[in-house]
C-alpha cells in the first residue's frame, strides 16, 4: 500500500513537472509564432493616396524583419473616423495595425468625438516622417505670393482647397486668416487628389496640405507659405517663406507625421511580441532599402524621420490640446 501511494505522488510530481514544462515551453512558442499570420492594415484614407504609397514602401522592407506579409485596406470616411472604428474593433492580438496621420486624426478626433478613446484603446508606437503644411498656388494664376493672397482676401473670400477640414492645414490657413483679416473660404475636397486637381485647374485660388503630396506638380505651382518657424526644406519649397518672414506673424507650427498604431491592450499583454514588432520596424526603418522604396512610390526620402513610442504619442497629445484651444475656429465644419 505504501508502494502504492510513493508511486502515485510520484506520478503527480511528474504530472506537475511536465505541466510547468509545458506552460514555458507554450509561452516560448507563442513568442516564437508571432505573427503567425500576415499583418492586416487599416489606412483611414483612400486608397491611391500618399499614405498608401508610403504602407507600401515600408512594409515591403520590413516583411524581411517581422517574417510575414502585410495586406492594406482601405477605409475613408469621416475625416478618418471610419478606419479607426474598425481598428477599434478588431482583435487585440498584434494582427492589426493601422497607419494613420496623427495631427489630422487627432483633430478629428477632438471634433468629432468618436466612440473609441485614445489612448485608451490603442497606441502610437512609430513614426515615419515629418511632413510640413505649405500653402500653394498655381504658377501661371493671378496670385503669386502669399501677400498677394491676403491682400486679394481682403477684398473678397479667396477659395483655399484642402482635403478634409479637420487638418492641421486647415487649422494654419484659419490662424492666417485670422491673424491677418484676410477671408478665406475653405473647401474640403473629401481627398487630397481632389483638392490639388482643384488648385491645378484654377477651380479655387489656392490650396493648403503637405508638402510632400505636391512634389509630383511641383513646377505647376508656387509654394508661397511654409507653416513651420524655420523652413527646413528650403530646396524643395523653392525657399517657401514662413509667415514670419513674409508677414511678421508668428503661428504655431502645423505638419503631418504618418505613423503606425496597435492595440494598447495587445501592447499591455504582450510586452514580448510587442517588443518584437516595434525593433523589427526599427531595423526596417534603419535599412537604407527603405530610402529606395521611398523613391519607387514617387516620395522624398527627405521626409524620412523616426519618432519612437514616446515622441509619437506627446505629439498626439500635443495636438489634441491644439485643437481644443482653436476648437471654436473648427467646430463649424467637420
Amino acid at each position: 500500500m505504501m508502494k502504492r501511494k510513493g508511486f502515485s505522488a510520484a506520478v503527480k510530481m511528474i504530472c506537475c513537472v511536465l505541466a510547468w514544462v509545458l506552460v514555458i515551453g507554450g509561452a516560448a512558442v507563442s513568442w516564437a509564432e508571432y505573427p503567425s499570420k500576415n499583418i492586416s492594415v487599416i489606412v483611414p484614407t483612400g486608397e491611391g493616396g500618399a499614405m498608401d504609397r508610403v504602407v507600401r514602401a515600408v512594409t515591403n522592407v520590413w516583411k524581411d524583419y517581422i517574417g510575414v506579409n502585410f495586406q492594406s485596406t482601405f477605409h475613408a470616411g469621416a475625416s478618418g473616423e471610419v478606419g479607426y472604428m474598425l481598428f477599434s474593433k478588431r482583435p487585440a492580438d498584434g494582427h492589426t495595425l493601422l497607419a494613420g496621420n496623427i495631427a489630422p486624426e487627432m483633430m478629428m478626433y477632438v471634433l468629432q468625438e468618436p466612440d473609441f478613446k485614445f489612448p485608451d484603446d490603442f497606441v502610437y508606437f512609430a513614426c515615419m516622417d515629418s511632413d510640413p503644411a505649405v500653402l500653394w498656388v498655381r504658377k501661371d494664376g493671378p496670385i503669386q505670393t502669399i501677400q498677394d493672397l491676403v491682400e486679394e482676401g481682403k477684398k473678397r473670400p479667396v477659395t483655399i482647397a484642402t482635403s478634409r477640414f479637420p487638418h492641421p492645414s486647415t487649422l494654419a490657413a484659419l490662424l492666417l486668416a485670422e491673424a491677418t483679416g484676410a477671408q478665406f473660404n475653405i473647401i474640403p475636397y473629401g481627398g487630397g487628389n481632389p483638392a490639388r486637381t482643384a488648385g491645378l485647374t484654377g477651380e479655387v485660388d489656392a490650396v493648403t496640405t503637405f508638402l510632400s503630396s505636391s512634389l509630383d506638380f511641383a513646377s505647376d505651382v508656387k509654394f508661397i507659405v511654409m507653416f513651420q518657424n524655420e523652413n527646413k526644406w528650403k530646396d524643395i519649397s523653392r525657399n517657401a517663406p514662413t509667415p514670419k518672414e513674409a508677414l511678421g506673424i508668428q503661428m504655431p507650427e502645423f505638419g503631418g507625421n504618418r505613423a503606425w498604431a496597435v492595440s494598447r491592450e495587445f501592447r499591455e499583454k504582450n510586452p514580448e511580441e510587442y517588443t518584437k514588432l516595434v525593433d523589427s520596424f526599427r531595423k526596417a526603418f534603419d535599412d537604407p532599402k527603405l530610402q529606395d522604396e521611398w523613391k519607387k512610390v514617387g516620395m522624398d526620402p527627405r521626409f524620412l524621420e523616426f519618432k519612437n513610442e514616446e515622441e509619437s504619442m506627446k505629439m498626439a497629445q500635443d495636438m489634441i490640446e491644439t485643437a481644443m484651444k482653436y476648437k471654436e475656429i473648427l467646430k463649424g465644419k467637420k
